[in-house]
């Protein structure tokens, strides 16, 4: 099983792995019209929204397949626990 971590907005569209590791990003014509500084904005903010999702669902099945496993543990695999407002706080 793969776990991809997916986002999209205004022409681009990334794919993540859990942590964050990028696999994909796609650009759209469309995307590229929005100058530099704009455009690297909206791939760090999906990159930032995908991972989230990926790191939510390997949490979930981790969870799910190694029951017992604490907090402080998912966070020191990187899966702190699926509250995006924590991981922004962290950066």
């Amino acid at each position: 099983m793969s776990i991809i971590g997916r986002a999209q907005r205004d022409g681009v569209t990334v794919a993540v792995a859990p942590g964050g590791a990028l696999r994909n990003v796609l650009l759209e014509p469309v995307a590229l019209q929005q100058g530099g500084a704009k455009l690297a904005s909206t791939i760090l903010a999906l990159v930032r929204e995908a991972t989230g999702r990926a790191n939510r669902e390997a949490e979930a099945v981790i969870r799910e397949q190694a029951g017992g496993l604490s907090d402080a543990d998912f966070a020191a695999l990187g899966l702190a626990s699926g509250d995006e407002s924590s991981e922004a706080g962290r950066r």
